[in-house]
């Protein structure tokens, strides 16, 4: 008997603030479309919690927070699982990280990614459609170590935190360089420290062909790539795919990563191909990446649809409404100055940042089809954010029809294309035709 299931995704929810009216029938159509799904995904790009929860001392470069009730406006969409593994889940801390777990529990929807110890951050949540079950894992390589969750131990509670991938760089660089690096590290003393804490067996020294100048790895030998998985982070996770494929229909994971390759947002690093490629040879039937604020490549690989990135799917981040002292000190302001006033500075008055490239506000929204476990059809809808809408409808998602598809289209065309990747438009819906 013929199985079939379908899974909806978007990018990023940096979702802060409410929708007006004027916004309901474009979000019908979003909706209507994202309904399609048996599975319906989004990364959710902020904590739901109360401003009374004690911002870190470190945030993911805005402090992102959403007032708990405003959480039924991204409902609307039909989402019914939300990722949490991300480079803001610590903004406000263990309080808002909690809080925002139990918003969702509470509001009945699906996540993963974040949890109370490492055992529930790195379980997936298994959503079940008829007789089939999906589990959905996530995963974020853009983190600070104070937000790593840990794990239980038989004398230490675990700690509250993200499921996440480490990674290596190493910049490649001639021997004659890292004769002249050697030379200046020893002029100037910079691993001065560092040397003697390799003597102390605190840190390890460095492996064959490398030379590490103050924190930055070189390699002089070719012998590594630009950058690639941490072997333990990997070995965890695709292990715990392996598992939950022998015991659901279907694997999907969540990729959060602003790594880049070079100085294009759009460049894949080597590590998230490797990872990605891991996930799939593991089991899993789909990648759906975000954190880069624009869209990069679609690879088919092995049959299976990798998104190395989907961009933003909304961008509310000039209506965060509060900030903490952190965040005016390093900007020169008042520590009492309003959001607002803050981001106004960060951005030179709206001239410079995220909000001024059209890039970061287009998008599509894939639909993809599978029966008994293979992937039999891929659309994907052509989103814009309204880069040229003003007031609360900019960053706010709607489908994007004729030249504006065609846009997009053709910037994910050109991305793609070097992967293997064939994409078709037609009536505003984007094709990618599989083997």
């Amino acid at each position: 008997m013929s199985k079939k299931i379908t899974i909806t995704a978007s990018g990023d929810a940096m979702f802060l603030a409410d929708f007006p009216s004027s916004y309901d029938n474009d979000l019908q159509e979003i909706s209507n479309f994202v309904n399609l799904g048996d599975v319906k995904i989004t990364n959710l790009e902020t904590n739901l919690s109360k401003f009374g929860d004690f911002p870190n001392g470190y945030s993911g470069g805005t402090w992102l927070n959403t007032e708990p009730e405003l959480f039924e406006y991204l409902l609307k969409y039909g989402f019914n699982y939300f990722g949490t593994a991300n480079n803001h889940v610590m903004d406000y801390s263990y309080h808002g990280l909690l809080s925002t777990l139990e918003v969702l529990d509470k509001n009945g929807v699906y996540h993963s990614g974040t949890g109370k110890n490492m055992e529930e951050a790195s379980a997936p949540s298994v959503i079940e459609v008829g007789d089939q079950k999906v589990a959905v894992f996530a995963v974020t390589a853009d983190f600070e170590t104070g937000s790593k969750a840990g794990y239980e131990t038989k004398t230490m509670k675990g700690r509250p935190g993200v499921n996440y991938l480490s990674f290596n760089t190493y910049y490649q660089i001639t021997p004659e360089m890292k004769k002249q690096l050697e030379e200046i590290a020893k002029y100037s003393q910079i691993n001065g420290e560092r040397n003697l804490h390799i003597q102390g067996g605190f840190v390890l020294p460095d492996g064959d062909g490398i030379f590490t100048f103050g924190s930055v790895k070189f390699c002089s030998d070719g012998s590594r790539k630009s950058t690639e998985c941490n072997k333990k982070d990997k070995e965890r996770i695709v292990n715990s795919i392996r598992k939950a494929k022998e015991k659901y229909d279907y694997v999907v994971i969540l990729v959060h990563c602003h790594n880049i390759k070079g100085d294009k947002h759009e460049n894949v690093p080597e590590f998230l191909k490797e990872f990605c490629h891991a996930c799939i040879d593991a089991g899993v039937s789909a990648v759906i990446g975000g954190g880069t604020h624009q869209l990069r490549p679609v690879e088919i690989y092995n049959g299976c649809p990798i998104f190395y990135s989907l961009g933003d799917f909304m961008y509310q981040g000039m209506r965060v409404p509060y900030l903490p002292a952190d965040f005016m000190e390093k900007y020169g302001l008042d520590i009492n100055a309003t959001a607002y006033e803050g981001l106004m500075k960060r951005s030179k008055n709206g001239t410079i940042g995220l909000q001024k490239d059209k890039n970061n506000f287009l998008t599509v929204i894939p639909k993809m089809q599978f029966e008994n476990g293979k992937l039999i059809s891929l659309e994907l809808m052509p989103t814009s954010l309204g880069f040229e809408r003003e007031g609360d409808l900019n960053g706010l998602p709607y489908h994007a029809k004729g030249e504006d598809a065609k846009e997009i289209f053709d910037i994910l065309n050109n991305l793609s294309a070097p992967y293997g990747s064939q994409l078709e438009l037609e009536n505003d819906l984007i094709t990618v035709k599989l083997k």
